[in-house]
């Protein structure tokens, strides 16, 4: 005889103040749903192990379910932790609820339905109270129900408060996707040609070039604009700019050649000290020297200043000027000699006034770049020159002599000037430094060679022990007048030959002394 199976979990229930995880099932079943299922035994609980737990009268079980359910869903509040059995009266409560937990099962009230069903060995009978005893003291199991009901326990404060604020969601927002082998979003079977629509090229356009008319109309604001600069009037406003970061006394540019110039020097940088590149290093601090004397350096005392040979004389350089005492100029006997000049430097006793010091003073003329015509760029001067007196340095790039045989070689094979200088006059092998002044330097880069020269180039050193850095200054050997161009020979020890060399740069100067030839791109050398 088939039986109700019923399951009280009221000893299972959480206590009142246990808080309690929000069940998820709450909002979507509305205030009407409470934890009441039917469960029917699923294949893997059947074999299971776990007691079950009913009461020994069906029949009273059977009656106090109704009035228990009921009493739970009309006063919910009132409901206790006794045993109560679930009806399914309510369509819109137990049914609705327990319909998703129920099991279809084949030929449900058979007797070969009941008997399919394995009752554990070790759990106490639930069937009826005249389950009989085994020898080792357990209960044997009557036949297993057909159905299992389960006694839910009443609602803690927690859930009813959950139940109260629920909401029920309408069921036709409630929407399930098809779950099917592989969902299009996650594993889309068309990725290939959707891939290859993006990266194909776009459809070349047929037009007939031949129909379409060629309409010339007025031209557009670009072009008519009045205030839009040309190019070359920017790259004067760059010239401007370079002119004035050297310093001293204004180095300015002819008006009528400010364009020429301006396209002449695009890639060309004025500098007011040497550029080291690399394998070029000073010497140390600890290896420079400087002079004792207090205040005012004595002439035939003075350390810095080099000795004559066989002699304990010094090499006098400077003298001052007759027309200025303020001003400080080579000696006439100095010029004359091939001598370098040995300044004082910060670490002498003397003053920075010194007599001694007059290149690291810097520029004390102005200077003006013009175009002379056939010789190219020519430097002059809108102030007299006295005789001996310091024009400026020769700056560039500093670099080693390897990397000037390079340069060297690249100036012959474009056949374009060369602006390379030794600083062989100390030591003349390969460690020695070259300057170049291509495409940085000051603004006697443009001082143009003469066979007969008002210029001269001098050696000046600063840096007592090191022989391999040292400036190369340049000197009036004359009184040169306002607006006179300023030039210096830049091969000294040429000679004048009867026959020119066909592939010699010949000589522009047009001096008397002239030697027709110069070897303009060689390196030059301050001897």
């Amino acid at each position: 005889m088939a039986t109700d199976m019923l399951v009280d979990l009221t000893i299972d229930s959480d206590p009142e103040e246990q808080p309690r995880i929000p069940n998820p099932l709450i909002k979507s079943l509305g205030r009407q749903t409470l934890a009441h299922r039917t469960l029917s035994l699923s294949p893997h609980i059947k074999n299971s192990t776990i007691p079950f737990k009913r009461k020994s009268d069906a029949d009273s079980a059977e009656s106090s379910s109704e009035s228990s359910y009921s009493s739970a869903v009309a006063y919910p509040q009132r409901a206790q932790t006794g045993t109560t059995s679930v009806s399914s009266r309510n369509p819109n409560g137990y049914d609705s609820l327990s319909r998703p937990f129920k099991r279809v099962e084949a030929g449900r009230g058979t007797s070969a339905a009941r008997q399919a069903r394995p009752t554990p060995a070790s759990a106490p009978s639930l069937a009826s109270s005249s389950g009989t005893r085994s020898a080792a003291g357990q209960y044997a199991p009557s036949p297993a129900p057909e159905t299992l009901r389960v006694v839910i326990p009443s609602p803690s404060a927690q859930l009813k408060k959950e139940i109260d604020s629920a909401e029920r969601v309408p069921d036709a927002e409630v929407k399930t996707p098809e779950i099917t082998g592989m969902l299009e979003k996650y594993y889309p079977t068309d990725a290939h040609e959707r891939r290859a629509t993006r990266g194909a090229y776009p459809a070349a356009r047929k037009t007939d070039r031949a129909g379409v008319p060629l309409i010339i109309g007025t031209p557009g604001p670009f072009l008519t604009e009045k205030n839009r600069r040309p190019v070359i009037d920017l790259l004067c406003k760059n010239l401007q700019k370079k002119l004035a970061s050297i310093k001293g006394p204004a180095v300015t540019v002819a008006k009528a050649d400010e364009k020429r110039l301006a396209e002449a020097t695009t890639g060309f940088e004025f500098i007011n000290e040497y550029k080291l590149r690399e394998g070029v290093a000073p010497i140390s601090k600890e290896f420079q020297s400087g002079c004792s004397c207090e205040t005012i350096c004595l002439p035939d005392r003075c350390q810095c200043l080099a000795q004559e040979e066989d002699s304990e004389e010094r090499i006098i350089a400077y003298k001052r000027a007759p027309d200025n005492p303020r001003f400080m100029v080579l000696r006439p006997e100095f010029m004359k000699r091939t001598s370098m000049i040995f300044e004082c430097n910060y670490l002498c006793g003397c003053e920075d006034k010194c007599w001694n010091r007059v290149v690291q003073l810097g520029r004390t003329i102005r200077l003006e770049i013009f175009h002379t015509g056939a010789r190219g760029f020519g430097l002059r001067s809108p102030d007299t020159i006295r005789a001996g007196q310091f024009i400026d340095l020769y700056l560039g790039e500093v670099i080693t002599t390897s990397k000037a045989d390079q340069r060297e070689k690249i100036a012959n094979a474009r056949n374009a000037s060369s602006y390379l200088f030794s600083l062989d006059f100390l030591v003349d092998d390969e460690s020695s430094y070259v300057v170049d002044g291509a495409n940085y330097g000051a603004a006697t880069r443009f001082i143009n060679h003469s066979c007969n020269p008002n210029c001269r180039m001098f050696p000046v050193s600063r840096t007592h022990g090191d022989d391999y850095l040292y400036d190369l200054a340049f000197f009036a050997l004359r009184e040169i007048k306002p607006g006179t161009e300023l030039t210096f020979d830049y091969n000294p020890g040429m000679e004048r030959v009867d026959k020119l060399d066909p592939n010699a740069v010949p000589c522009l100067c047009g001096e008397s002394n002239c030697r027709g030839q110069l070897w303009a791109n060689e390196r030059k050398k301050a001897r």
